[in-house]
């Protein structure tokens, strides 16, 4: 009895198996699916022959036509190529501005800090600007010369 179970098992599952193989072979392929399949057809060597020819009959034109400097077409090309040495000036002038930004990014932070530590506020230095140029002791445009004495 076993036996028989065993085999009834095994030609089940080999029926169901090749019925899924059907269900899903009837799904993928339809009849309109296979009405728009394109054939290809065998080039035969004349034909294979006649394509290059037109081909090369048609590069070898386009070249006549790039080296006749009396020729209106006009061909699309990229940005002028740059030279090296425009390349590096470039170079060495954007890192110049990166550092000029550096080095006033430093500044103002430093400027900020003495602000803060002194305990004055940007109105107030602007009224001391504004007094010590009003006075003539500071000129407009003029950097005010580093002080050396020392008072008590």
């Amino acid at each position: 009895m076993l036996v028989s179970f065993t085999r009834l098992c095994t030609v089940f599952a080999k029926k169901s198996d090749i019925g899924s193989h059907i269900d899903h072979f009837k799904q993928g392929v339809n009849e309109t699916s296979m009405k728009y399949q394109k054939v290809q057809k065998p080039i035969d060597e004349r034909e294979k022959l006649r394509k290059f020819r037109e081909l090369d009959d048609a590069f070898a034109q386009a070249l006549r036509q790039l080296d006749d400097p009396e020729s209106g077409f006009d061909i699309p090309t990229g940005p002028p190529v740059r030279s090296l040495a425009a390349l590096e000036q470039e170079d060495l002038e954007s890192q110049q501005e990166e550092q000029q930004q550096e080095r006033e990014r430093i500044f103002k932070q430093r400027f900020e800090a003495l602000l803060s530590e002194y305990g004055v506020d940007h109105y107030d230095l602007a009224e001391l600007i504004e007094a010590l140029l009003g006075y003539g002791v500071w000129q407009q445009d003029v950097v005010p010369a580093a002080s050396t004495s020392k008072t008590p």
